[in-house]
């Protein structure tokens, strides 16, 4: 049976002649049985959580009173209710008095005329509509909640204002990427400080995502105390385990059992309100997010009249470009045979991958502080695509390189802390300043990445500006390049042979004419280049590196062949 605490015991018993008079410490002990006492040696039939009622007619001097309070602290007892019997008063009750409020431990005085029947009954009666009335005061607080949702547009932090009022404690809601919308605190017990608040907030947001997520997030609640000093109890809340919130009570001290009830029958009605508002929220982003994706694909697919309407309808979605932009595309790798090769783990795993990428794009920009300079953000598929501006100072100066590495590197680290499997690549554009040039921006980005991976192959981020003379050639069919050019002939000869004659000839041109620079690139020795430039000499001929122009041919060519991998 779930227990009241002696506090609320005495507001049962408070009019029937029972007065309070030591251990006013002890109130929130909580009583689950009535037990009538009269023997000294009681610690055997002491189970813990009693209300003790007895006369002390059996103890025979002082001592044996003050042993007794003493046995029924230690034993577990809840609180004793000290009758006077036949006796019309108690008399000489000081010293038990004192001792039991040095210990803490609650002592009431009941008058002469108060039967051991009508605690038991009331006692007894307040444990079995405990439930009930839980459940009334649960019902009470749910309306309160959606009332205030439904008549306040600051209806959320007047939900959070309401449960601090009701549970008397420091109240915070976060969102999934621990930044507060709303709080409310209490004063109680110790007033927190601007630094305090800093501690605790870090110190949560370190447990949030130790515990959940990167533990893909449960709905259990937790409590976790911080320097010893506070308690802190964490309740998350989601809505089809993707858009999360997170409630935070805590206090200075500890959460006591009878306070953690409390707050479970608050919590139902509080919740419930939240996820209204949550629901009203997320329909929201989703139809600001369909408007801006299908802005997107107009926009790059050029489905549309005039750059005029455009504009118009940019400005009506608050896409502002600043002086230089960007367009970043953030793309899961070889997504397509990922998803072959792992078919057999269902479709929420593949759902799951893509929320985690763009909680990793989302997280990165928070934390770099970029989150205002991101004019728009779609997810298209297995890609994240944004737009991201900068001043022209930071241009000119190339700050903005070095903000646009720091976030994706950052993105690839949050992402890869949850997908050890599968990895991320991120291309940027090249700049641009007008809404008009997004479609060429994003086919530059695409190009970036995928002549950046066949180039650079361990790479990560690919720049569109870093790809050089590749950005000005086209890739044709390897057959109709080589038809009447001497490379052709390197191309007949065994797979190895190939490959390594290829691969010096490239690194021979890049550094040429220098045999020691290219023994170098390559690991090898000297007389091992030599070698094989005779041997390339042999297979296509001595002009290919004689003469400046076919040289230059040759080295161009084997750029392009490298970066159609064919």
């Amino acid at each position: 049976m779930e227990g009241i605490t002696v506090s609320d015991a005495y507001e049962v018993l408070r009019d029937d002649g029972i007065v309070w008079k030591a251990g006013k410490s002890g109130e929130s002990n909580i009583i689950n049985a009535v037990t009538v006492l009269e023997i000294l040696n009681c610690m055997e039939w002491i189970l813990g959580g009693e209300m003790i009622l007895t006369t002390l007619n059996v103890c025979k001097s002082e001592k044996d009173k003050l042993d007794l309070i003493r046995d029924l602290r230690n034993g577990g007892a809840a609180c004793v209710i000290v009758h006077p019997g036949n006796k019309e008063e108690l008399i000489n009750i000081n010293n038990i008095v004192s001792y039991a409020d040095s210990i803490g431990f609650p002592l009431f005085l009941a008058e002469r005329k108060v039967p051991y029947s009508l605690i038991i009954k009331k006692i007894y009666e307040n444990l079995l509509n405990k439930e009930e009335n839980a459940l009334k005061k649960a019902q009470q607080i749910n309306s309160m909640m959606n009332n205030i949702l439904i008549s306040d547009y600051k209806g959320v932090s007047k939900i959070i204002e309401k449960l601090s009022s009701i549970v008397g404690k420091n109240v915070v809601l976060l969102d999934d990427f621990m930044n507060v919308i709303a709080e409310k605190y209490n004063s109680e017990g110790k007033e927190i400080t601007d630094e305090n608040k800093k501690k605790i907030f870090e110190y949560i947001k370190t447990c949030l995502y130790n515990t959940f997520y990167m533990q893909n997030v449960s709905n259990d609640i937790k409590i976790i105390n911080f320097d010893e000093q506070y308690d802190i109890m964490i309740i998350p809340i989601n809505i089809n385990k993707n858009f999360y919130r997170y409630l935070i009570i805590f206090k200075y001290g500890k959460i006591s059992d009878k306070e953690k009830e409390f707050i479970h029958v608050a919590l139902p009605g509080t919740i419930s309100a939240l996820k209204v508002d949550m629901l009203t929220t997320q329909a929201i982003l989703d139809t600001e997010q369909r408007l801006k994706s299908d802005f997107f694909y107009d926009i790059v697919n050029e489905r549309h009249t005039s750059n005029e309407l455009m504009l118009r309808r940019a400005r009506t979605l608050g896409l502002n470009l600043l002086e230089k932009n960007f367009l970043v595309v953030v793309d899961l790798d070889d997504f397509e045979n990922y998803y072959k090769e792992n078919y057999t783990k269902g479709e929420c795993h593949f759902q799951r991958i893509k929320r985690d990428l763009k909680k990793s794009v989302e997280q990165a920009f928070r934390v770099a502080k970029m989150e205002r300079r991101v004019a728009f953000f779609v997810q298209q598929s297995d890609a994240c695509i944004l737009v991201v501006g900068f001043t022209y100072k930071e241009y000119k100066t190339g700050i903005y390189k070095n903000i646009i590495d720091t976030i994706s590197n950052n993105i690839i680290k949050i992402f890869d802390e949850k997908n050890a499997d599968i990895s991320v690549t991120i291309s940027i554009s090249s700049d641009f300043s007008s809404l008009n040039d997004t479609n060429n921006a994003f086919n530059q980005a695409l190009f970036a990445k995928d002549i950046g991976k066949k180039l650079f192959n361990s790479k990560k981020i690919l720049y569109y500006d870093d790809m050089g003379i590749y950005k000005y050639v086209s890739f044709e069919n390897k057959d109709d390049i080589l038809t009447h050019h001497p490379l052709r002939a390197l191309y007949a000869l065994d797979e190895d042979d190939k490959l390594s004659l290829l691969e010096t000839l490239e690194v021979f041109l890049d550094n040429y004419p220098s045999i020691k620079t290219t023994a170098e690139k390559l690991y090898i020795h000297p007389n091992t280049v030599k070698y094989r430039i005779k041997k390339i000499k042999d297979v296509v001929g001595a002009q290919i590196l004689d003469d400046p122009q076919a040289r230059l041919q040759c080295h161009l060519l084997l750029k392009i062949l490298k970066a159609s991998r064919f």
